[in-house]
Protein backbone atom coordinates (compact mmCIF):
# COMPACT_ATOMS: atom_id res chain seq x y z
CA UNK A 1 0.00 0.00 0.00
CA UNK A 2 1.60 3.36 -1.15
CA UNK A 3 2.62 5.91 1.68
CA UNK A 4 1.42 9.12 1.84
CA UNK A 5 3.59 11.66 2.37
CA UNK A 6 3.84 13.83 5.39
CA UNK A 7 2.68 17.02 6.30
CA UNK A 8 6.28 18.63 5.91
CA UNK A 9 6.81 17.26 2.28
CA UNK A 10 2.92 18.37 1.32
CA UNK A 11 3.88 21.95 2.75
CA UNK A 12 7.47 21.57 0.42
CA UNK A 13 5.33 20.30 -2.61
CA UNK A 14 2.66 23.20 -2.07
CA UNK A 15 5.56 25.98 -1.62
CA UNK A 16 7.39 24.64 -5.33
CA UNK A 17 4.22 24.97 -6.73
CA UNK A 18 2.62 28.36 -5.68
CA UNK A 19 6.32 29.70 -6.38
CA UNK A 20 5.89 28.02 -10.19
CA UNK A 21 2.42 29.44 -10.56
CA UNK A 22 3.64 32.99 -9.26
CA UNK A 23 6.33 33.20 -11.72
CA UNK A 24 4.12 31.93 -14.52
CA UNK A 25 1.77 34.55 -13.81
CA UNK A 26 4.19 37.00 -13.61
CA UNK A 27 5.15 36.10 -17.14
CA UNK A 28 2.08 36.13 -18.67
CA UNK A 29 0.89 39.24 -17.21
CA UNK A 30 3.76 41.77 -16.87
CA UNK A 31 6.11 39.54 -19.79
CA UNK A 32 8.61 39.84 -16.51
CA UNK A 33 11.03 37.49 -18.26
CA UNK A 34 10.85 38.43 -21.48
CA UNK A 35 14.61 40.37 -21.67
CA UNK A 36 15.95 36.76 -20.46
CA UNK A 37 13.82 35.12 -23.49
CA UNK A 38 15.07 37.65 -25.66
CA UNK A 39 18.66 37.11 -24.83
CA UNK A 40 18.83 33.43 -24.74
CA UNK A 41 17.30 33.56 -28.22
CA UNK A 42 19.55 35.95 -29.10
CA UNK A 43 22.54 34.57 -27.85
CA UNK A 44 21.17 31.08 -29.45
CA UNK A 45 21.00 32.97 -32.68
CA UNK A 46 24.65 34.33 -32.39
CA UNK A 47 26.33 31.30 -31.25
CA UNK A 48 24.89 29.47 -34.48
CA UNK A 49 25.61 32.14 -36.72
CA UNK A 50 29.11 32.58 -35.22
CA UNK A 51 29.81 28.76 -35.34
CA UNK A 52 28.77 29.07 -38.43
CA UNK A 53 30.43 31.64 -40.11
CA UNK A 54 34.08 31.88 -38.56
CA UNK A 55 34.18 27.92 -37.45
CA UNK A 56 32.67 25.74 -39.54
CA UNK A 57 32.96 27.75 -43.08
CA UNK A 58 36.30 28.12 -42.80
CA UNK A 59 37.10 24.82 -41.81
CA UNK A 60 35.08 23.38 -44.73
CA UNK A 61 36.39 26.10 -46.74
CA UNK A 62 39.72 25.57 -46.06
CA UNK A 63 39.54 21.48 -46.50
CA UNK A 64 38.41 22.14 -49.73
CA UNK A 65 40.21 24.76 -50.86
CA UNK A 66 43.18 22.09 -49.82
CA UNK A 67 41.35 19.48 -51.71
CA UNK A 68 41.20 21.66 -54.94
CA UNK A 69 44.94 22.66 -54.68
CA UNK A 70 46.24 19.09 -54.63
CA UNK A 71 44.00 18.36 -57.50
CA UNK A 72 45.39 21.35 -59.75
CA UNK A 73 49.02 20.35 -58.90
CA UNK A 74 48.06 17.01 -59.92
CA UNK A 75 47.16 18.10 -63.62
CA UNK A 76 49.52 20.49 -63.54
CA UNK A 77 51.94 18.01 -63.21
CA UNK A 78 50.66 15.47 -65.33
CA UNK A 79 50.06 18.17 -68.23
CA UNK A 80 53.87 19.19 -67.44
CA UNK A 81 54.80 15.41 -68.04
CA UNK A 82 52.51 14.93 -71.42
CA UNK A 83 54.52 18.50 -72.43
CA UNK A 84 57.88 17.02 -72.24
CA UNK A 85 57.48 14.38 -73.46
CA UNK A 86 55.73 15.93 -76.52
CA UNK A 87 58.69 18.36 -76.72
CA UNK A 88 61.07 14.98 -77.04
CA UNK A 89 58.54 13.57 -79.92
CA UNK A 90 59.15 16.83 -81.78
CA UNK A 91 63.03 16.87 -81.24
CA UNK A 92 63.36 13.83 -82.40
CA UNK A 93 60.90 13.96 -85.37
CA UNK A 94 62.90 17.04 -86.83
CA UNK A 95 65.86 15.21 -86.79
CA UNK A 96 64.46 12.09 -87.84
CA UNK A 97 66.84 11.96 -91.25
CA UNK A 98 69.62 11.97 -89.18
CA UNK A 99 69.20 10.02 -86.27
CA UNK A 100 69.95 6.47 -85.77
CA UNK A 101 66.92 4.48 -87.09
CA UNK A 102 66.13 1.07 -85.32
CA UNK A 103 62.38 0.10 -84.71
CA UNK A 104 59.66 2.09 -84.00
CA UNK A 105 59.09 2.72 -79.89
CA UNK A 106 55.84 1.77 -78.60
CA UNK A 107 55.44 4.63 -76.88
CA UNK A 108 56.85 7.53 -79.57
CA UNK A 109 55.33 5.56 -82.10
CA UNK A 110 54.54 7.98 -85.46
CA UNK A 111 53.97 7.89 -88.77
CA UNK A 112 57.48 10.05 -89.20
CA UNK A 113 59.35 8.52 -87.12
CA UNK A 114 60.83 4.70 -86.38
CA UNK A 115 63.70 5.21 -83.26
CA UNK A 116 63.33 3.25 -80.17
CA UNK A 117 63.20 5.97 -77.37
CA UNK A 118 62.44 4.90 -73.70
CA UNK A 119 61.26 7.53 -71.72
CA UNK A 120 62.79 8.13 -68.31
CA UNK A 121 63.00 10.04 -65.81
CA UNK A 122 65.28 11.26 -62.90
CA UNK A 123 65.67 9.66 -60.09
CA UNK A 124 68.69 10.94 -58.62
CA UNK A 125 70.43 14.49 -59.18
CA UNK A 126 72.82 16.63 -57.12
CA UNK A 127 72.33 19.85 -58.86
CA UNK A 128 74.91 21.28 -56.39
CA UNK A 129 77.58 19.18 -57.96
CA UNK A 130 76.53 19.70 -60.71
CA UNK A 131 77.17 23.60 -60.36
CA UNK A 132 80.13 23.38 -58.15
CA UNK A 133 82.24 20.49 -59.34
CA UNK A 134 83.53 18.63 -62.23
CA UNK A 135 81.85 15.37 -62.24
CA UNK A 136 78.46 15.75 -63.53
CA UNK A 137 75.91 12.56 -63.20
CA UNK A 138 72.69 11.93 -62.70
CA UNK A 139 70.36 8.48 -62.06
CA UNK A 140 67.80 8.03 -64.59
CA UNK A 141 64.71 5.41 -64.52
CA UNK A 142 63.12 3.91 -67.53
CA UNK A 143 59.44 3.79 -68.26
CA UNK A 144 57.77 0.61 -67.36
CA UNK A 145 60.67 -0.99 -66.31
CA UNK A 146 62.25 -1.06 -69.45
CA UNK A 147 65.56 -2.21 -69.73
CA UNK A 148 68.37 -0.04 -70.60
CA UNK A 149 72.20 -0.54 -71.65
CA UNK A 150 75.24 0.76 -71.22
CA UNK A 151 76.80 3.84 -73.84
CA UNK A 152 73.24 4.60 -75.27
CA UNK A 153 72.12 8.14 -76.14
CA UNK A 154 70.39 9.96 -73.47
CA UNK A 155 68.22 13.64 -74.67
CA UNK A 156 65.82 15.78 -73.54
CA UNK A 157 63.51 18.87 -75.65
CA UNK A 158 66.75 20.88 -76.12
CA UNK A 159 69.19 18.11 -77.44
CA UNK A 160 72.04 15.30 -76.04
CA UNK A 161 72.72 15.73 -72.48
CA UNK A 162 74.86 12.61 -71.98
CA UNK A 163 75.27 8.68 -72.54
CA UNK A 164 74.10 6.14 -70.31
CA UNK A 165 76.26 4.01 -67.56
CA UNK A 166 74.42 0.63 -66.96
CA UNK A 167 74.02 0.01 -63.22
CA UNK A 168 70.73 -2.30 -63.01
CA UNK A 169 67.55 -2.88 -64.78
CA UNK A 170 65.37 -0.17 -63.35
CA UNK A 171 68.31 2.25 -62.85
CA UNK A 172 70.51 3.75 -64.99
CA UNK A 173 73.85 6.28 -64.67
CA UNK A 174 74.38 8.85 -66.88
CA UNK A 175 77.30 10.88 -67.86
CA UNK A 176 76.83 14.32 -68.85
CA UNK A 177 78.65 15.46 -72.01
CA UNK A 178 80.01 18.73 -69.54
CA UNK A 179 81.72 16.10 -67.34
CA UNK A 180 85.21 15.78 -66.87
CA UNK A 181 86.11 12.78 -67.61
CA UNK A 182 83.73 12.35 -70.82
CA UNK A 183 84.43 12.58 -74.71
CA UNK A 184 82.49 13.22 -77.44
CA UNK A 185 84.02 13.87 -81.36
CA UNK A 186 82.57 16.77 -83.00
CA UNK A 187 83.27 18.49 -85.84
CA UNK A 188 82.11 21.81 -87.78
CA UNK A 189 80.68 22.81 -91.59
CA UNK A 190 84.17 23.66 -91.80
CA UNK A 191 85.49 19.99 -91.95
CA UNK A 192 87.00 20.83 -88.37
CA UNK A 193 87.56 17.22 -86.54
CA UNK A 194 88.28 17.15 -82.27
CA UNK A 195 87.21 15.18 -79.20
CA UNK A 196 85.62 17.21 -77.30
CA UNK A 197 86.00 16.82 -73.65
CA UNK A 198 84.13 17.93 -70.82
CA UNK A 199 84.59 21.41 -68.91
CA UNK A 200 83.51 20.05 -65.78
CA UNK A 201 81.26 23.48 -65.85
CA UNK A 202 77.59 23.62 -66.71
CA UNK A 203 76.85 23.00 -70.52
CA UNK A 204 80.62 24.03 -71.10
CA UNK A 205 82.60 21.26 -73.39
CA UNK A 206 86.20 22.26 -75.16
CA UNK A 207 88.12 21.08 -77.93
CA UNK A 208 91.66 22.22 -77.81
CA UNK A 209 92.92 22.60 -81.46
CA UNK A 210 96.82 22.77 -82.77
CA UNK A 211 97.29 25.75 -84.95
CA UNK A 212 100.28 24.17 -86.64
CA UNK A 213 97.90 21.92 -88.31
CA UNK A 214 94.43 23.96 -88.69
CA UNK A 215 94.15 27.69 -89.39
CA UNK A 216 92.16 29.39 -87.16
CA UNK A 217 89.05 30.24 -88.96
CA UNK A 218 86.95 29.86 -85.97
CA UNK A 219 83.91 32.25 -85.20
CA UNK A 220 82.02 32.70 -81.55
CA UNK A 221 78.70 31.47 -82.25
CA UNK A 222 79.81 28.92 -84.76
CA UNK A 223 77.58 25.35 -84.80
CA UNK A 224 79.20 22.14 -83.70
CA UNK A 225 77.60 19.02 -84.86
CA UNK A 226 78.12 15.32 -83.21
CA UNK A 227 80.65 13.45 -86.11
CA UNK A 228 79.70 9.89 -85.63
CA UNK A 229 82.67 8.94 -84.70
CA UNK A 230 83.33 6.54 -82.01
CA UNK A 231 79.81 4.77 -82.82
CA UNK A 232 77.68 5.79 -79.88
CA UNK A 233 76.37 9.51 -80.91
CA UNK A 234 74.48 9.59 -84.20
CA UNK A 235 76.32 12.57 -86.62
CA UNK A 236 74.98 15.44 -87.91
CA UNK A 237 72.99 16.71 -84.68
CA UNK A 238 73.99 20.06 -83.95
CA UNK A 239 75.62 20.10 -80.43
CA UNK A 240 76.47 23.57 -79.43
CA UNK A 241 78.37 26.95 -80.27
CA UNK A 242 81.40 28.66 -79.99
CA UNK A 243 81.30 30.42 -76.76
CA UNK A 244 84.92 31.55 -76.29
CA UNK A 245 88.25 31.14 -77.68
CA UNK A 246 91.35 30.98 -75.27
CA UNK A 247 94.85 31.19 -76.78
CA UNK A 248 97.09 28.60 -74.65
CA UNK A 249 100.40 29.55 -76.99
CA UNK A 250 101.51 30.67 -79.96
CA UNK A 251 100.46 27.36 -81.42
CA UNK A 252 97.40 26.29 -79.25
CA UNK A 253 94.05 27.47 -79.29
CA UNK A 254 91.02 26.29 -76.67
CA UNK A 255 87.35 26.36 -78.05
CA UNK A 256 84.88 26.99 -75.15
CA UNK A 257 81.51 25.51 -76.49
CA UNK A 258 78.13 26.46 -74.80
CA UNK A 259 75.81 23.01 -75.00
CA UNK A 260 72.16 23.64 -76.79
CA UNK A 261 70.60 20.90 -74.28
CA UNK A 262 70.14 21.87 -70.55
CA UNK A 263 70.01 18.75 -68.19
CA UNK A 264 67.58 21.00 -65.89
CA UNK A 265 65.17 22.11 -68.53
CA UNK A 266 63.22 19.21 -67.06
CA UNK A 267 63.00 16.30 -65.25
CA UNK A 268 61.91 14.25 -68.48
CA UNK A 269 64.65 12.79 -70.96
CA UNK A 270 64.16 10.52 -74.01
CA UNK A 271 67.34 6.91 -74.29
CA UNK A 272 67.32 6.16 -77.62
CA UNK A 273 68.38 2.02 -78.18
Amino acid sequence: MARLPDKSSRFVLISVFLFCTTFLFLDFKFNTFKPVQNFYSSSSIFIKIFSKDYIFVPIYSSLISNFDAQKVKEENRILKAELNEQLIINYILSNKNILNQNTISEKFDSENSSFIVIPSKVVDFDANQYFCCDKHRMILSSDNNIEVGSFKVVINKEGIIGQTLKLNNNFFEVILLSDKNHNIPIENKNDFYCEAKGLGLPQKIFCDVDLTLWEDNFEEEQKFFTSGLGGIFPSGIEIGQILEKQELSTKELRLIINLNANPLSSNFFGVLQ
